[in-house]
């Protein structure tokens, strides 16, 4: 039963991380449908990854001490209400708060997934299970945004957001049941998870994704 959990959870950043790239694949789409330029249509994903960012580390810490299944099933919530609200948006200002919505809450589910992950297996077999969540996120890059796509040319754009909003409700009632109780631990102050900044090696690291 462990084991379905991780693969569960695996599912659930397979669908955070799809959320987040599927709009580059149907940005044409978005942008005729909503009479905007292009350019602007692709500011939802510097949106969502603002937010992720941004709002993940301070979501974060305030909800650490909470238990960690109902921040879990709360951030999945969450991020299905922000899918609907993309479906059923009338606006670009509306798609745009709806991005800011998923963008965060995905960063809290994948960022407690791997926590919940971690304490469901022995301690041998941690980094196993981290790899497996790790792994949705990943292929959700190969397989959700060409995936999204498709289905965007066959039903149209909105109903990609209706997916992964259906998706995320299946997967949250398992989860639900399988995710045992557990406890929240004690908050890392914001100004220590920005400290490792510091590290040069840790520095270097990120500037590489900005040459």
């Amino acid at each position: 039963m462990k084991n379905l959990g991780i693969y569960l959870l695996a599912i659930g950043t397979f669908l955070t991380g799809t959320s987040e790239m599927v709009v580059t694949g149907i940005v044409n789409m978005i942008a005729n449908d909503l009479e905007i330029t292009i350019s602007l249509a692709g500011q939802m994903v510097t949106a969502f990854s603002l937010s992720f960012a941004i709002g993940t580390p301070i979501i974060v810490s305030m909800t650490s001490r909470l238990e960690r299944k109902k921040v879990l099933l709360s951030s999945l919530g969450v991020f299905l209400i922000g899918n609907l609200v993309s479906f059923f948006s009338s606006s670009f200002a509306i798609l745009l708060g709806a991005r800011v919505i998923l963008g965060t809450s995905a960063g809290v589910f994948i960022v407690v997934a791997m926590s919940v992950a971690s304490r469901l297996v022995a301690s041998d077999k941690i980094g196993n299970a981290i790899s497996t969540v790790s792994l949705g996120f990943g292929t959700s890059l190969v397989l959700g945004v060409p995936l999204g796509a498709v289905l965007s040319e066959w039903l149209g754009w909105r109903y990609i957001f209706v997916f992964l909003a259906i998706l995320s409700f299946l997967i949250m009632i398992p989860l639900a049941r399988i995710i045992p109780s557990l406890e929240g631990e004690n908050a890392i102050p914001l100004s220590l998870q920005l400290s490792i900044i510091k590290n040069r090696k840790i520095l270097s690291g990120l500037f590489i994704f900005f040459s």
